[in-house]
């Protein structure tokens, strides 16, 4: 643990870290609100939450609300040469930075704050955003070929529907549709975990080996129920855009959230409901 500076500090620890958190997360968020705005107008990129899942927003608020209730600590030095670092990839047009600059000041906190600390639960959860706002999808744009093909060879054995790396046949037709990035079940799996860290570190919850058997669940239900998406598009491509994009897609999504958040809540339930 590197030495706090003495004295008093204008500014602490949880303060610092929440403008940190702030600067670098909307940096990333707004590249979404701003391709959302573009692409559907105010009225409709305000409704669906700019493009952004409810999940992401929750787990933003309740990161900052522990940070603003945290006890103030003092200042370590070389959280400046942090604080430097993360507002420098903050400015610059490159939204991945501002998203690198978000996980290494997240594991920062982490590593050097106390154990059950409000800065290292907000830490934790804004580190599991990263997993939803920067590497899910940097990983399946690197490994798209074998994450889409896994999610096609699942449809294909629940829908029957012959499979080629990531492209499905509709059955009883001679044509096929292929999976893209955006049907990834991929998506759905990295906003159950953010949402389940939230869950855990707003409540407090203690660590153990349950706790991974309901994120496995969570996980588990995402897959499912987009996996049914898909295989319905297969089983009724007269339907295609209805199911795609249309009711098929807000079905699937709220679907979706009902479950990660039923399972978390659940898997959580002492801790959620101990003073209640």
């Amino acid at each position: 643990m590197t030495r706090s500076v003495a004295g008093g500090t204008a500014i602490g620890r949880p303060a610092l870290f929440f403008w940190l958190f702030l600067i670098a997360t909307s940096n990333k968020m707004l590249a979404l609100v701003e391709a959302s705005i573009a692409d559907q107008g105010w009225a409709h990129a305000t409704f669906n939450l700019f493009g952004i899942s409810a999940i992401l927003w929750l787990a933003l608020a309740a990161g900052l609300a522990r940070l603003r209730s945290a006890q103030p600590e003092q200042l370590y030095p070389t959280d400046f040469a942090v604080a430097a670092l993360t507002i420098a990839a903050a400015i610059l047009p490159i939204y991945s930075a501002s998203g690198i600059a978000l996980t290494l000041a997240a594991g920062y906190a982490i590593v050097t704050s106390l154990p059950g600390s409000e800065l290292r639960r907000a830490a934790i959860i804004f580190l599991a955003m990263t997993s939803s706002l920067m590497w899910g999808p940097l990983i399946l744009g690197f490994f798209n070929g074998p994450i889409l093909g896994v999610d096609a060879w699942l449809v294909s054995h629940f829908a029957g529907a012959r499979q080629a790396g990531n492209q499905l046949d509709f059955i009883g037709s001679t044509n096929a549709f292929v999976i893209a990035p955006g049907c990834s079940s991929f998506h759905g799996m990295s906003l159950a975990l953010v949402f389940w860290a939230t869950i855990n570190q707003w409540f407090r919850v203690r660590f153990a080996w349950q706790s991974l058997v309901w994120i496995l669940a969570a996980l588990a239900a995402t897959v499912t129920v987009n996996v049914l998406r898909i295989g319905a598009i297969a089983r009724f491509p007269d339907h295609f855009d209805a199911i795609h994009t249309g009711w098929g897609a807000q079905l699937a999504a709220w679907t979706t959230l009902l479950l990660v958040v039923g399972i978390c809540l659940y898997g959580a339930r002492r801790d959620v409901f101990a003073d209640r």
